[in-house]
C-alpha cells in the first residue's frame, strides 16, 4: 500500500479502477452501456469505497471482496445474448489488471527513484504518481486504437473453440504467477525497493503475452483473408457463369433475328405469309427466358465481399428463377468489421429467402432491398407487395389469406444491437432493421 491516508487511498483506488473498467470494455463496444464514462466513474467510486472500508476493517479474508463484487456485478449485468463473451471478457480483465499494476509499479518506482519514499507517500507524491499513470494509460488507449477491429474479429474467430478456453487458462496462470511474485516481494525486507523488480518481471510476461496475441491475431487475419478470397472467387464464378449464359442467349437471338430478316424479303416477294408466319413460330418456340442476372458488378460495388455480396447475388438468382424482380439499392459503401458483415449477411438471408416464394404468388413480383449506412447506424429495408387485408400478428409475423411470413428467428444467434419493425401500408409490406453502431 503506497499511502496510509484514507483520502489518498480512495483517490488512488478510484483512478486505477476507472482505467481498469474502461479498458475492460475497450475491445467490447457492444457491451458498453449508455453514458459509458459516467457509468465507469460511478463503478470505480463504488469499488474504491468498498475497498477502503475493507482496508479499515483490517480483515485479511475480505481482501478479495471488492474485486469479486466488481466482476460479479459486471457479469450479472451482461445481457443474455452476450453471455458467450464471458471467458473472453475475463481474459481481457486479467490482461488489463496486470498491465495497470505493472505500469503503476513502474510509475511508483520512477517517482521514488527521482525523489524519495517520503515524498512519494505524501499528497504531492501520490498525485504525481496518478498523473503519470493517467498519461501512460491515455497513451496506451490511443496506441491500441487500431487494434480494436482486429481484436473484435479475433474474439469472434475463437468463440466456441478450444482456443477460447486455452487463452483463459493462460491468463489465469499468468495472474497466479503475478500474485505469487507480489506476495514474495511483500514479504521481503524492502518491499518498496522491490516494486521495480516486480514491474520488470511482469513487463516481460505481458510483452510475451502481447506477442503471442499478436501472432494469433495475424494468423486469424490471414485465415479471414483467405475466406474473403474464397467468397470473392465463388461470386466471380457464379457471375461469370450467368454472364456467359446471357451472352449465349443474345447470340442465339441475333442468329434467329438475322434468319428472319433474310427470309422476310423472299416471303414478301412471293407473298407467302403463311410460311413466313410458320418460320417465326419455329424460331420463337426455341426461345427461352434467360435466368441470367441483370445485376452487374457495378450495382454491387458498394456491397462488401464478405458475408453480404455473395448472399445478395445468390438470392437474386433465386428470385429471377421464381419470376421475381429484385432491386438492390445501396448508395454508399459499407465498411464494417468482419463479424458485423457476417451477421448482416445472415439478416439479409433470413428475410429475403422467405419473402421470395410469397411474392412469386402474387402481383407485382417485385422486391426492393435497401442498405444505408451512417455514422450511428446501418438501416436495412426489404419492401415487397402484399394483399390489402394483410395483418401484423406479432412483432415478427405477417399473415395474408394465402400465406404467412414468420421472422421470429431473425435475431437468433446474433449479437448486434438492432431493432426490427414490420409494417404494412395498403398493398406494400416492409421489414426494417435498424442496427446501432454503439
Amino acid at each position: 500500500m503506497l499511502t496510509h491516508d484514507i483520502g489518498l487511498f480512495w483517490l488512488m483506488g478510484w483512478v486505477l479502477t476507472f482505467w481498469l473498467v474502461y479498458f475492460q470494455y475497450y475491445w467490447f463496444p457492444q457491451l458498453q452501456p449508455q453514458s459509458f464514462l459516467l457509468r465507469v466513474g460511478l463503478l470505480a467510486a463504488a469499488y474504491s469505497t468498498v475497498n477502503t472500508l475493507v482496508m479499515l476493517s483490517q480483515q485479511e479474508w475480505l481482501a478479495l471482496l471488492p474485486a469479486v463484487g466488481l466482476i460479479g456485478y459486471e457479469l450479472v449485468r451482461m445481457p443474455r445474448r452476450y453471455r458467450r463473451y464471458i471467458s473472453l471478457f475475463l481474459d481481457v480483465t486479467i490482461l488489463v489488471y496486470l498491465t495497470i499494476e505493472t505500469l503503476h509499479a513502474a510509475s511508483v518506482s520512477l517517482v521514488v527513484w527521482l525523489t524519495s519514499k517520503a515524498f512519494t507517500t505524501g499528497l504531492r507524491g501520490v498525485v504525481t504518481v496518478l498523473v503519470i499513470d493517467s498519461v501512460l494509460f491515455t497513451v496506451l488507449s490511443l496506441g491500441l486504437w487500431l487494434t480494436r477491429a482486429p481484436m473484435e474479429n479475433l474474439f469472434q474467430g475463437i468463440l466456441g473453440r478450444f482456443s477460447q478456453y486455452l487463452l483463459l487458462g493462460l491468463m489465469i496462470g499468468l495472474l497466479l504467477v503475478f500474485l505469487g511474485l507480489e506476495t514474495v516481494l511483500q514479504l521481503a525486507q524492502e518491499p518498496t525497493g522491490n516494486i521495480l523488480l516486480l514491474a520488470v518481471l511482469m513487463g516481460f510476461l505481458i510483452i510475451g503475452v502481447a506477442i503471442s496475441l499478436y501472432l494469433v491475431m495475424q494468423t486469424h487475419l490471414q485465415r479471414e483473408h483467405l475466406a474473403a478470397q474464397r467468397y470473392d472467387q465463388e461470386f466471380q464464378e457464379q457471375y461469370t457463369t450467368e454472364l456467359e449464359g446471357q451472352m449465349a442467349e443474345v447470340r442465339k437471338f441475333r442468329h434467329d433475328y438475322q434468319n428472319m430478316l433474310l427470309g422476310l424479303g423472299g416471303y414478301l416477294a412471293d407473298r407467302d405469309y403463311a410460311n413466313f408466319r410458320q418460320l417465326y413460330i419455329n424460331i420463337r418456340s426455341g426461345w427461352t427466358t434467360s435466368n441470367a442476372a441483370d445485376l452487374t458488378i457495378e450495382d454491387l460495388e458498394n456491397v462488401p465481399k464478405i458475408g453480404v455480396r455473395y448472399i445478395i447475388y445468390h438470392d437474386y438468382l433465386i428470385a429471377r428463377k421464381a419470376g421475381v424482380q429484385l432491386y438492390v439499392v445501396i448508395p454508399q459503401p459499407i465498411n464494417e468489421t468482419l463479424d458485423l458483415l457476417r451477421q448482416l449477411g445472415e439478416i439479409v438471408r433470413r428475410t429475403l429467402e422467405p419473402v421470395i416464394p410469397l411474392v412469386a404468388q402474387g402481383q407485382p413480383k417485385v422486391i426492393t432491398l435497401e442498405l444505408e449506412t451512417t455514422r450511428e447506424a446501418i438501416d436495412y429495408r426489404l419492401t415487397f407487395p402484399v394483399c390489402e387485408d394483410t395483418q401484423i400478428l406479432a412483432h415478427y409475423r405477417l399473415r395474408a389469406p394465402k400465406w404467412q411470413l414468420d421472422l421470429s428467428n431473425l435475431d437468433q444467434g446474433l449479437t448486434l444491437k438492432m431493432t426490427v419493425r414490420l409494417s404494412v401500408k395498403r398493398t406494400w409490406g416492409q421489414v426494417a432493421v435498424h442496427i446501432s453502431r454503439n
